[in-house]
């Protein structure tokens, strides 16, 4: 099939909210229980505890746990089927009212900074790389989430303003906000002022900088709040409306034809009333009044967006999307990475550059339900995978046998092909557990993954409800409540997570994973069963292992086991590693990379030239 066979470049690329996916999956017919309504040990706990998931965070866990000690009771025979019919009704109930009921506001204050106004806004890490930001300040800042935040939109007045809040982020100087004149890039945007200020998050040492437009709309409905929520009298709902649009208490006094005495007086009865500590926190209290009065809703986040700008997408006949972007050299040898879970594909710069001098172009996928690639529900999750991915290859890779690399569990459609079509791949790279190369470490899974992990198997519908129960508490609490439960108890990970360099990454990470809902989390989970385990032994390629011996899941035995099944395997442990290695060890990565695609381009060792 030639490139374009078949495949046409999306002509229109619009954004795909990150919105409460719809339940996927049905009840198969075998999980009922034979003998009608009996209800067993612990089905009461696993009820409640379903229900308290969908609203209380704690008790996400106390779900998990319950379900665990069923799983492990069905694995000793105890039961019949694996759920009784009261038990199963009552699931089905919870997943109708995850359905209809309303997420609760967040509580993710990183994202309530870029909701609480509708004008633009933006979330900036110390080192400079955009968190997070809202539809408009997408288009006003010019960048959107994972991109470098560019400088370029201070207004030269302001300049020297914001570089002291980036001192500040970095604990390097004492300012914590400011007032600071926005240029958009994009000359369809008028200039307008922002507020900025520090933001920082428990257990992190350098804070974020955050920027929101304060030039908000001021309406009768913005006074009224402030006469009915605060009691204030009319001329101080004046002087406070005032004070929101000149931000000058001489600009009141002149307006108002009165003295500073008296405006000063007003503005010391404003602050009580409204418990501000000073008159920034209260621009900030009259900016989201203003904006909820004016616009009557929040500022909306933006939909993930590919942060290198470099995204492509293919629309097949069928209307299935592909999209994928990449990094290093524009014309360089194509090689591909498949990130999976929470890690991402998004490399430091300095990464970038090594890729650059190699003459690299590193292809990103986004897999079926990641980002912009359509996840389609009548195929299994590796045969989803596998068109995604036989469409990159034929549309890029120019029937080329390319370098892979597959991270996590995304090596599997990455055996899965090679195991079909021994040319698709010169070699192949594995970073961290995939659960296929070494069936013995479920059992050494922290609690969730490893309930989760086993529930995949035996009831995928009830893993949905676990999923759709956590993606719920990620909308309100923000990415850190599941980054928080899937790296405790990894010092390794968890001090990777707790750097705010890397946090706009894996913030990154989990949107691009969560964008279209909790079902591609459900699916990464199914295909970690998937029986490729015999294309080990069918393997003609070098296959590299890099195993992080830092996870909580690896065993050097068992590990190392792999290598003798067949001659081309090489299992590396790396040190200092744990589920994170691709943010932790990017050097060595890299240097893997460089050493697979030039053995495949010039034929070293065997390999195919």
């Amino acid at each position: 099939m030639s490139h374009e066979e078949g495949l046409h470049l999306a002509d229109n690329y619009s954004d795909i909210p990150f919105k409460n996916q719809n339940f996927m999956l049905t009840v198969p017919d075998d999980e009922q229980d034979p003998e009608g309504e009996g209800v067993y040990a612990g089905d009461l706990d696993i009820i409640a505890n379903t229900y308290r998931s969908i609203v209380d965070q704690n008790a996400f866990e106390e779900m998990i746990a319950s379900w665990n000690r069923r799983l492990a009771d069905i694995e000793n025979k105890e039961f019949k089927a694996p759920i009784s019919g009261t038990l199963q009704s009552q699931i089905l109930e919870a997943r109708r009212t995850m359905e209809t009921l309303d997420i609760p506001a967040e509580n993710d204050s990183l994202n309530r900074a870029i909701r609480d106004v509708p004008g633009p806004a933006v979330v900036i890490a110390p080192n400079g790389r955009v968190v997070m930001t809202n539809e408009t300040g997408t288009r006003a800042f010019g960048r959107s989430q994972g991109m470098w935040f560019d400088s370029e939109v201070i207004d030269s007045r302001s300049s020297e303003d914001f570089e002291a809040l980036r001192r500040s982020a970095n604990t390097q100087g004492n300012r914590s906000e400011a007032i600071l004149r926005i240029v958009p890039g994009d000359k369809a945007i008028a200039p307008f002022v922002a507020e900025g200020y520090i933001e920082e998050v428990a257990g992190q040492k350098k804070s974020y900088i955050i920027l929101r437009s304060i030039e908000i709309e001021w309406t009768e409905k913005a006074t009224n709040r402030l006469l009915t929520a605060f009691g204030l009298s009319q001329a101080e709902a004046e002087v406070a409306r005032l004070f929101f649009v000149h931000r000058s208490l001489q600009k009141i006094c002149d307006e108002r034809g009165v003295s500073m005495h008296t405006v000063r007086y007003q503005m010391k009865t404003i602050l009580s009333k409204v418990e501000a500590p000073t008159q920034a926190d209260l621009i900030r209290l009259l900016a989201m009044i203003a904006s909820r009065a004016a616009m009557n809703r929040q500022g909306q986040a933006s939909a993930w967006q590919d942060p290198l700008g470099r995204e492509e997408r293919v629309t097949l006949p069928d209307g299935r999307v592909v999209a994928w972007t990449w990094m290093g050299a524009p014309d360089g040898v194509p090689a591909l990475v498949l990130r999976g879970f929470a890690m991402g594909f998004l490399l430091p710069p300095e990464a970038e550059r090594r890729l650059q001098q190699a003459g690299i172009k590193l292809y990103a996928l986004s897999r079926p339900g990641y980002g912009n690639s359509s996840l389609h529900a009548d195929l299994s999750a590796i045969d989803d995978n596998l068109i995604a991915l036989k469409t990159l290859l034929a549309h890029r890779m120019e029937g080329k046998p390319c370098v892979a690399i597959g991270l996590s569990n995304a090596i599997v459609p990455l055996l899965a092909l090679q195991q079909s079509n021994p040319q698709s791949f010169g070699a192949l790279i594995a970073l961290g557990y995939t659960g296929i190369m070494d069936r013995t470490g479920a059992a050494r899974l922290p609690l969730i993954q490893r309930t989760m992990y086993r529930m995949a198997a035996q009831a995928p519908w009830i893993l949905e409800v676990m999923a759709k129960s956590g993606h719920r508490m990620m909308q309100q609490y923000g990415v850190d409540w599941y980054l928080e439960r899937a790296y405790k108890g990894r010092s390794r990970d968890m001090a990777t997570y707790a750097d705010p360099d890397i946090v706009p990454l894996m913030r990154e990470a989990c949107a691009h994973l969560l964008m279209q809902g909790h079902m591609a989390f459900v699916r990464d989970l199914q295909i970690a069963h998937e029986p490729v385990d015999d294309a080990f032994d069918t393997l003609t390629i070098p296959f590299l292992w890099l195993a992080s011996t830092e996870d909580g899941v690896y065993n050097e035995e068992s590990f190392f086991a792999l290598e003798k099944r067949n001659d081309h395997i090489t299992v590396e442990p790396v040190p200092e590693s744990g589920e994170l290695i691709y943010y932790q060890k990017t050097d060595l990565i890299i240097d893997r990379l460089i050493e697979a695609v030039n053995g495949v381009r010039y034929g070293r060792g065997g390999e195919m030239g």
